[in-house]
């Protein structure tokens, strides 16, 4: 999972980021608010922490902005600023959840997990679950649920964040640019081609799998997973 750690003190940033890579997370880190604002923008990421004080504005901004565009990515704000009213002015923009600063790692690698649990289907296991399908994370095994009579196919790493991305939508239309943000990461270009190629592979994994499931082209918007 693709995190955005947005926080304008580097030995903190280094920290924070180094315990989430150590957790398999991939971690891109902001200093101010307009690198915050730009990342964000590209729906890149399962999860954002951000920080209240930046240097160039409020994180606060930055979050009524991403809710305001229609952002759903989870927000945790971490900030050194713990009043009540610092709380519910957080949480009233958006935020899903609130850590003070200092915090410990194992609280807030907690918090995290709770937040990813909260909108999808989960398995036991950590697996994700959509359109019947159910994918490994962490062995980029996709297979039916529950079992058929198709095969557990394994996916590159690169077909496994593509699907992952789609599943997480819920159904909904996913946008070419956000996906290709998702696979090669925010600052990628030229990715159209790489994306098509990429999605056709995928798609014929999933067929084998035996599930009746379905990525659609929406020409002009993106691509859709869905059980036919």
């Amino acid at each position: 999972m693709r995190v955005l750690l947005v926080e304008d003190a580097p030995r903190l940033a280094q920290a924070v980021a180094e315990i989430l890579r150590g957790e398999r997370y991939l971690v891109d880190v902001a200093s101010t608010r307009t690198q915050a604002e730009t990342l964000a923008a590209t729906g890149a990421y399962d999860m954002i922490l951000l920080d209240i004080m930046l240097p160039d504005g409020s994180g606060i901004d930055v979050l009524r902005g991403l809710r305001t565009a229609g952002g759903a990515t989870p927000v945790i704000l971490l900030t050194a600023r713990d009043a009540v009213a610092d709380r519910v002015a957080g949480l009233d923009a958006g935020a899903d959840d609130y850590l003070p600063k200092p915090f410990h790692a194992s609280e807030l690698l907690a918090r995290m997990r709770a937040l990813l649990r909260r909108p999808r289907e989960i398995v036991e296991d950590g697996s994700l679950v959509a359109a019947g399908l159910v994918l490994d994370t962490r062995s980029f095994i996709v297979r039916a649920i529950p079992d058929g009579e198709g095969d557990d196919v394994e996916l590159t790493p690169k077909e496994a964040a593509l699907l992952e991305a789609l599943m997480r939508a819920g159904g909904r239309v996913v946008a070419k640019d956000a996906l290709a943000a998702r696979v090669w990461g925010p600052y990628a270009t030229g990715a159209g081609n790489r994306l098509e190629v990429l999605m056709h592979a995928l798609r014929e994994k999933i067929a084998r799998t035996g599930v009746p499931a379905s990525i659609d082209t929406v020409r002009g918007a993106g691509y859709r997973l869905h059980e036919k």
